[in-house]
């Protein structure tokens, strides 16, 4: 059960958004409305505008505020926000996480860059976090849960006072600003739990599973842990957990091994993006599709059809568009000093969550094809635009 002070967290973020937003917005004239023309009187019940010359005899008014610019201004067009993670091209991160970056580069008026390897390459993604912080920009999002090692380039970046929040993964001994995504010990125990009620659909009260990830991931850790927790004692065992090393024909060349090492497997679970399509090629290619509860991550929008297929029973998706749109906005908030605790210095007493779930989505027979018909209208308003 995720926490309550994740949840208390997430809802205390929305709100801040919301009212952060609306603010704004007061400040900017309604559609067709024409901002008053120089020297020209406000009207009745109107604040002069800010920058205006007080009448003869009137005391200047006191700045509305310090800040530079506001929300969509030209004062903060020229802020820069980078997202940086290794295997940055990963067909996920396309699908699924650029569409949430460029979604808050146009609400916010500023840019948001992607950057760090398009392959797995941990020296070259440190390198590029290091490089990036020097670099001096608004804001950094850090992929985490690709290894511990990346605690500390982001540790140099905050003694920089280089604002980082840690996305996909935590960095838990790091000295990120907050972490926003998925609680990963929750998704094992969701992908357990699925396990078990499937089983038990199917009549079996035992059964041995698999699990593939990368098992290097400190995320994929967690989530094999809570795999473990959920299913002790219940019949069910887990007799392997292999390394996919993030790559589908890796994962399919596992899977065969497994099921020929383990005849009587009765589950399959999958914890990263290329696991899944590993564990459907190498069941046809056994001609063994549907016999094996299988629980796999997200893979894109046609991955899906698994489902409709019978060859996947539960595709965890992950909030990617919230977990790095509310990371964005934490970012900008602090850059641009729009809040304090207290009056305090952020640097100096953080006001950030110590971390916010961002929750996941349960894609099962009863849901698929209305998550599709979703997913397929939005990619098709994204190329219209």
């Amino acid at each position: 059960m995720r926490s309550a002070r994740g949840r208390i967290g997430f809802a205390l973020l929305m709100v801040l958004i919301m009212l952060f937003t609306v603010a704004c917005a007061g400040a900017t004239p309604a559609p067709g409305e024409a901002p008053a023309a120089p020297g020209e009187e406000p009207a009745p019940g109107e604040e002069p505008a800010p920058g205006e010359e007080p009448a003869p005899g009137e005391e200047p008014a006191p700045a509305e505020s310090d800040h530079v610019g506001r929300v969509g201004s030209p004062e903060r067009a020229g802020q820069e926000y980078v997202w940086i993670s290794q295997f940055s091209t990963l067909p996920l991160f396309v699908e699924r996480v650029y569409p949430g970056l460029e979604a808050f580069a146009r609400d916010f008026g500023v840019t948001v860059r992607v950057a760090g390897p398009t392959t797995v390459d941990l020296a070259a993604y440190i390198a590029t976090v290091e490089q990036e912080c020097a670099r001096g920009p608004a804001g950094i999002i850090v992929v985490g849960g690709w290894d511990p090692a990346l605690t500390e380039p982001v540790n140099k970046c905050i003694e920089m006072q280089v604002p980082v929040v840690v996305t996909d993964g935590d960095l838990f001994q790091s000295n990120r600003l907050s972490y926003a995504g998925t609680d990963w010990y929750y998704l094992g125990v969701v992908m357990a739990e699925f396990q078990i009620a499937e089983h038990e659909r199917r009549g079996l009260d035992s059964g041995q599973v698999a699990v593939l990830s990368p098992v290097q991931n400190e995320n994929m850790q967690r989530s094999r842990q809570g795999i473990r927790d959920t299913l002790a004692g219940t019949g069910i065992e887990v007799v392997a957990e292999e390394d996919n090393d993030s790559d589908a024909s890796i994962a399919a060349q596992r899977t065969a091994a497994l099921l020929s090492a383990y005849p009587d497997l009765t589950g399959m679970i999958g914890l990263d993006s290329e696991a899944g399509p590993g564990i459907i090629a190498a069941l046809d290619e056994a001609g063994r599709p549907g016999e094996l509860v299988v629980t796999v991550n997200e893979a894109g929008r046609e991955f899906l059809q698994n489902i409709i297929d019978g060859k996947a029973q539960l595709i965890t998706m992950e909030n990617y568009d919230i977990m790095n749109y509310l990371a964005l906005f934490m970012l900008y908030t602090w850059h641009n000093d729009a809040i304090r605790t207290a009056g305090l210095d952020p640097w100096v007493s953080n006001w950030m969550p110590q971390s916010v779930d961002s929750g996941l989505v349960l894609v099962t027979a009863d849901n698929v094809e209305d998550v599709m018909q979703y997913m397929l209208e939005a990619e098709q308003r994204a190329a219209e635009e």
